[in-house]
């Protein structure tokens, strides 16, 4: 799963690929500069998800839900190194 500074990492790569400052988009979106600034930087925790959709439309980004692919826990790990089989993520 992602997390918040992910996504605002990401969205931030997406914002400069397509040539735009934070205001240009900010604007386009009718949100603040800042609050856009506080979300590339993973600090916008109070973003909801009607302003990350108005964010996505303005680059031209789809939002996907994918299935999230399980961490290995603790417990995993330990029995990994017991049986010397691998079942961290690479393993799938």
């Amino acid at each position: 799963m992602k997390t918040l500074l992910d996504l605002g990492t990401e969205y931030q790569a997406f914002r400069k690929q397509a040539g735009m400052t934070q205001q240009e988009v900010a604007t386009a979106a009718g949100l603040r500069q800042e609050a856009l600034s506080r979300f590339e930087r993973g600090r916008g925790s109070d973003f909801s998800l009607a302003k990350m959709l108005r964010l996505a439309q303005v680059l031209g980004c789809d939002l996907d839900f994918v299935p999230a692919r399980r961490r290995p826990t603790l417990d995993d790990v330990l029995q990994e190194r017991k049986t010397q089989s691998n079942t961290g993520p690479l393993s799938r």
